[in-house]
């Protein structure tokens, strides 16, 4: 029998097509295909403060990072702490007996090893945000650490340096066009001058409305430093 050389060619046309392996599917795509992953933005840094404590006996400049750790500072002696879970407050400690817990704004227990417990009260107007409050000016450095508050209608001028080792007084400083001076119960001249321009804490960051000088004696200190309700 004789096969039509056209219909011969399409019956191996279609046998050939049937036997051809399926196509196979799109490879599925790898780890290095995909696009690299939006990287998280970086959290800010904890905001610090720091706040002036009266502490029995002792002044005490206690400098709080967020809610995880503190630095404590008596005189010469410094330590830092880090958060403790208690009841209420905040509770900071080194593990070695020494230990500040802030129950509220205003007051705190300082426990030292080897030494008895003492209550501790914020110094009024000296709140760690910078805020001078009702006081005419509040000033503050770092390195050593130290605070000027000009407070009251007929202004007294109170001034802590050292880390509030030496504390002075001056109950009617002369006021001048940038700033206070006068002397202190002992005699020590005292002056706080200001500069009406944006001024940035060199620790904390937080922006203030002035840059201040404070001169105690012969030496001098450099910060920054709000205006108040006065």
């Amino acid at each position: 029998m004789r096969v039509v050389p056209g219909l011969l060619a399409a019956s191996l046309g279609i046998l050939l097509t049937a036997c051809q392996p399926a196509a196979a599917p799109p490879a599925a795509a790898t780890a290095a295909d995909l696009p690299p992953p939006v990287p998280e933005p970086a959290t800010e840094a904890a905001a610090a403060s720091e706040t002036a404590y009266r502490c029995g006996d002792l002044d005490v400049q206690a400098r709080f990072v967020g809610e995880d750790a503190a630095t404590v500072t008596i005189g010469e002696r410094r330590f830092a702490l880090h958060a403790e879970r208690v009841a209420s407050g905040a509770k900071y400690s080194d593990g070695k007996g020494n230990s500040f817990w802030a129950k509220g704004s205003d007051d705190g227990l300082l426990s030292l090893k080897g030494e008895p417990d003492r209550e501790c009260q914020a110094q009024q107007g000296i709140e760690g945000d910078g805020s001078a409050g009702k006081a005419a000016f509040r000033a503050t450095g770092n390195e050593p650490g130290w605070l000027a508050v000009v407070d009251g209608d007929a202004p007294g001028l109170q001034v802590d340096v050292d880390y509030g080792e030496r504390r002075f007084e001056v109950a009617a400083p002369t006021a001048g066009a940038d700033g206070w001076a006068g002397k202190a119960a002992d005699g020590t001249d005292i002056k706080l001058s200001f500069q009406r321009t944006t001024c940035q804490d060199s620790m904390s960051g937080e922006s203030f409305e002035a840059k201040a000088m404070l001169t105690v004696g012969a030496r001098q200190y450099h910060g920054c430093g709000n205006f108040g309700g006065r």
